[in-house]
């Protein structure tokens, strides 16, 4: 006799939730299988891997230009700005987010991101903004981004609390390999 389905999915995201606590985010990631089950998988430098994030839309603010944290112009189109922790998905990291055409490279990050898995995606109006609102997606690594880029470029920038987070966990990464 099979067990039902519902108590499959819960042990399977119990088994999801306990690997996530158990591996950090940012050595381990959710990949997809052919069977079509989840497991962590090392993703340090692997080309094209997934996972499951949670992801927020974000626009310009009313009394500003829209720059990223190098001060470029945040960019939507062909190419698309995100935010993120940068321990985590490091300054330069391309992704996809499957199911889309749509594709974003990490060049901004913000104080409600350290520390999450959450990235944010640059909408260039408030109503794509409003209209992403907060989704779980998949995402596919295309190409990671630079823990030593994401370093220099925060370095200068430690005295705000936020930062010298990510700057003691990039420092970490960078003396472990």
């Amino acid at each position: 006799m099979k067990p039902p389905l519902r108590l499959i999915r819960t042990s399977m995201k119990c088994t999801q939730l306990f690997l996530l606590w158990l591996f950090p985010f940012s050595s381990f990631c959710l990949q997809n299988t052919s069977q079509g089950a989840q497991m962590a998988t090392k993703a340090s430098r692997e080309p094209h891997w997934q996972c499951e994030v949670r992801t927020t839309a974000y626009t310009r603010s009313r009394h500003g230009a829209a720059k990223n944290a190098n001060g470029s112009q945040l960019t939507a189109g062909g190419l698309n700005s995100a935010a993120a922790d940068w321990s985590r998905f490091p300054l330069g990291t391309k992704f996809n987010i499957c199911g889309t055409r749509q594709t974003y490279v990490v060049d901004d990050y913000g104080p409600a991101l350290v520390g999450t898995d959450n990235i944010d995606l640059y909408m260039p109006s408030l109503r794509e903004m409003h209209h992403w609102g907060v989704r779980k997606v998949t995402i596919e690594i295309i190409e990671p981004g630079s823990y030593e880029r994401s370093l220099a470029l925060l370095k200068p920038r430690k005295h705000v609390p936020y930062v010298r987070r990510m700057v003691k966990v990039l420092q970490q990464k960078a003396s472990t390999g």
